[in-house]
């Protein structure tokens, strides 16, 4: 009988080995209560996400994620209300111009919203839209023949290619691979059709789009004997490189380079961890990754095909190597002096940044860098923030100086020797020979931020990057009032800004543009606003396309309740109180607080209620259950991580304490991550909670400290001197700092009961942590229940986990804040406790 039960138990989900032994030895129900009328407001839901636009800009589609997962897909005309059409289990949707795409499974269907119109394909493995050549590919799988269509508009064959294996898009060039007998044969995508533009007996590892600016693409092939790369111009003239000593490197990335004659060559490969019998460690080693996962290595080779020229950017003693044309090349000198590779990020160590020039092998040390530069298009101008302002250093006469700019404003060029700065309340435009700066707009209170604009990676580093802004098109910026944080959208023409969406408190994401004039959508919701598509065409009012999630039209009825109240370093924070719906105003009720850092973000946003929370926490399922929700910002002082948190949730709780409908008898305190070692300190040191919940949180600091990270794949002090925790003293520096923000030192003192949780794969934040919560609780006799989730990481990844999380988080909180007992998954742990 107990084998059947233990037998159900492990089938029905993933539990920890504390409940399973007791259900064994008691045979109790070890699952979460059942909810129904929670499970019937999941069901009801429904989430909006990734709206797109038809090219004309008359249409909109989006997708609909339901409860059970499936994906359906809704369209509207942005004119006519009434013009709407929808499609369910639908696996992609995308815009072929102005047709509409839909794929399940190996079904593809073509929809005309103009005509109402559609048609449907058999056997298709994918299909890709060519902006450019305005065609549609459709790729079949073998049971038709691999075969690959070229559609036009009307939907008509232009051509038919047999025996495709590979079909895709980079770079704005589309490319078909397929096999002719013994031959590899690409074809790329011409002016409507498909051309045969390569061919090689050889086995044809790669073919990828040059990103230069005169196009063509690049073809890796080998043989037992050779790797080479060719590249093959518009005109089908190749140039081929020999390549094989880099053979052994099994991925190649290309890399536009400022000179337009010269591409970028990257070469990589996995280096597997060492699995021998014993691994040494050696304490002169920077880098730790090698010994329990794979590390990158790469070699990059800066090429002109034309005249075979080549030169090897890759140099021992420095990283980062960036082309800036002209045989010049940016690069950071490795620090000799670092213990660990991410010691920079502990916000102590600067970047040593250099510039090399390949025709007479020179290093010229450029300045110490540790925040944002920006390339300009040729690579002639470095613009980089240094502390508080930025410099500019021209590499052709290696001269820097200062460019007296804010250094809350952000570059952009806009020509090789313009700028545009946006940023804090400023736009402004600047001549980089003359450096006169020419104010364009300022909005006093506000921070704007451009959202318009083009950037190209470089390996430099990151916000290390070339960045463009094209004054030609109108330019969409993002004004944020610093003091009520209503956010307003304008664009930016012919220097002057022009109003789409005036301010605003609702939360607003996928701003993008509509058609190819001045008209726009968006998404914008609210704590008490339902998730909505907005459209506006040229000075028209912004016109509401779709509202989503119609069965859950009550929670627009929230009452927020907001009040501010100083951080430990005394600050002005905010307190953010969700009531329950509808909430008798003569009665108390039970608060959870949850805690990370500023939390404001969260009321921006509509919650739906659903169990597919990957820390369990559920607004709307806790206010349903008859909870209030304070969303307690922290703010830190030079005191230490713990001790800002309660001092910070201390003083919310001051101010919490006026609210007449709450019960500050029953408050329950919940975090996560960085939150969880917030609530593991306030519970240590705080007898204002009736019940805690802590998860994939650490315990202790000086363990941690000197531990290994298996996600960042390095030591974790790093992340006490600086990060999150800013301790900003090393241990040995101020053991007692570390010592008074432990959570384990004081462990003993605890006086409210604590559900732990984590995930047995937890690299970030190791479930050792949370063991040794339990066992000091349970040491002293407190009340303790831990969760160890099989094989998850640091939140809950899979359906059934968030959901057996985010109810148990609901009983916990029942049973300590509602008194209602009778949930035997806590009584028999908690008995005798």
């Amino acid at each position: 009988m107990k084998n059947e039960i233990l037998n159900t138990i492990v089938k029905k989900g993933q539990y920890t080995l504390f409940t399973v032994f007791f259900a064994v030895l008691g045979l109790i129900n070890l699952y979460g209560q059942d909810y129904p009328h929670l499970e019937k407001l999941v069901k009801d839901s429904e989430e909006m996400k990734f709206p797109i636009a038809s090219e004309n800009g008359r249409w909109i589609a989006w997708n609909i994620f339901l409860s059970d997962r499936s994906k359906n897909v809704m369209m509207q005309s942005v004119k006519e209300s009434d013009k709407k059409f929808e499609w369910k289990n639908i696996n992609s949707v995308a815009f072929a111009k102005n047709l509409l795409v839909l794929q399940t499974g190996s079904d593809l269907e073509l929809f005309n919203p103009e005509t109402g119109k559609s048609v449907t394909e058999k056997n298709v493995s994918k299909y890709l839209y060519d902006q450019h050549n305005e065609v549609l590919l459709v790729l079949y799988n073998e049971k038709a023949g691999k075969r690959l269509e070229v559609l036009d508009q009307n939907l008509k064959v232009k051509q038919t290619v047999e025996d495709v294996q590979n079909v895709f898009s980079s770079n704005h060039e589309t490319v078909a691979k397929k096999k002719v007998g013994d031959m590899n044969v690409v074809l790329a995508l011409k002016n409507g059709f498909l051309e045969t533009i390569f061919s090689t007996g050889d086995d044809l590892r790669e073919i990828i789009p040059s990103g230069m600016r005169q196009k063509g693409f690049v073809a890796v092939s080998k043989t037992k004997e050779r790797t080479t790369v060719t590249y093959i111009d518009q005109s089908g003239s190749q140039y081929t490189l020999d390549v094989s000593a880099y053979g052994e490197y099994d991925q190649l990335t290309l890399i536009p380079s400022p000179d337009e004659q010269r591409v970028v060559l990257k070469f990589q490969k996995r280096i597997k961890a060492k699995t021998d019998m014993v691994n040494i460690w050696y304490g002169t080693e920077v880098d730790l990754h090698k010994y329990n996962s794979f590390v990158m290595e790469y070699r990059q080779i800066d090429w002109n095909p034309f005249n075979g020229d080549k030169v090897e950017m890759t140099r021992d003693g420095y990283f980062g190597e960036t082309a800036i044309g002209n045989s010049l090349y940016l690069m950071k000198a490795v620090d000799l002096e670092q213990v660990d590779i991410m010691d920079q990020y502990s916000g102590k160590s600067l970047d040593r940044l250099y510039l090399y020039n390949a025709l007479d092998n020179k290093y010229t040390f450029i300045t110490e860098i540790g925040k944002q530069m920006v390339i300009s298009p040729t690579g002639k101008f470095l613009v980089i923030q240094k502390d508080n302002n930025w410099q500019l250093y021209n590499t052709r006469s290696l001269t820097i100086e200062d460019l007296n700019a804010k250094s809350e404003m952000i570059p952009y060029f806009t020509s090789d020797e313009k700028l545009i700065w946006v940023g804090g309340s400023w736009i402004s435009e600047q001549n980089v020979n003359t450096k006169k700066m020419t104010e364009l707009h300022v909005a006093p209170g506000a921070d704007i931020e451009l959202i318009d604009f083009e950037r190209v990676h470089a390996d430099i580093g990151n916000k290390q990057d070339y960045r463009k802004a094209d004054l030609t098109k109108s330019l969409v910026v993002k004004i944020t009032d610093r003091n009520s944080q209503n956010v307003s959208y304008a664009y930016l023409k012919n220097k002057k800004l022009y109003t789409i969406l005036p301010s605003t408190a609702d939360g607003i994401t996928e701003f993008k543009k509509l058609g190819s004039k001045e008209d726009y959508f968006w998404v914008q919701e609210n704590y008490n606003k339902r998730p909505r598509v907005v459209a506006k065409t040229g000075k028209g009012v912004p016109k509401v396309v779709y509202i989503s999630d119609p069965k859950n039209v009550k929670y627009e009825n929230m009452e927020l309740i907001k009040f501010s109240y100083k951080g430990s370093d005394g600050e002005n924070i905010e307190g953010n109180l969700y009531m329950p719906l509808n909430y008798d105003r003569s009665k108390k009720y039970p608060v959870i607080t949850f805690v990370y850092e500023k939390l404001g973000y969260f009321t921006k946003s509509f919650r739906r209620p659903s169990f597919s929370h990957p820390i369990g926490f559920s607004i709307p399922l806790l206010v349903e259950e008859g909870f209030a929700v304070l969303l307690a910002d922290i703010s830190q002082s030079d005191k230490g991580a713990g001790i800002s948190a309660l001092e910070s949730v201390n003083n919310a709780l001051d101010q919490l304490q006026k609210v007449k409908n709450v019960d500050m008898k029953r408050v329950g305190l919940l975090g996560q991550s960085f939150g969880g070692y917030q609530t593991n300190f306030i519970a240590t040191h705080s007898d204002r909670f009736a019940a805690y919940v802590s998860g994939a949180a650490v315990s202790d600091v000086i363990r941690t400290y000197y531990a290994y990270n298996y996600n960042f794949k390095a030591p974790d002090y790093y992340r006490y001197e600086g990060r999150q925790y800013w301790f900003k003293e090393t241990v040995a520096e101020n053991p007692d700092k570390y010592i008074r923000n432990n959570p384990i030192m004081f462990v003993q003192n605890v006086t409210a009961p604590m559900l732990l949780w984590t995930g047995t794969d937890d690299g970030n934040v190791s479930p050792e942590g949370t063991k040794s919560m339990f066992i000091g609780l349970r040491k002293y006799r407190k009340p303790v229940i831990a969760l160890f989730y099989d094989k998850e990481k640091h939140v809950m990844g899979k359906p059934e986990t968030q959901k057996d999380l985010t109810i148990r988080i609901l009983d916990w909180f029942n049973y300590y804040l509602k008194d209602k007992k009778n949930i035997p998954w806590i009584q028999k742990n908690i008995k005798g406790a």
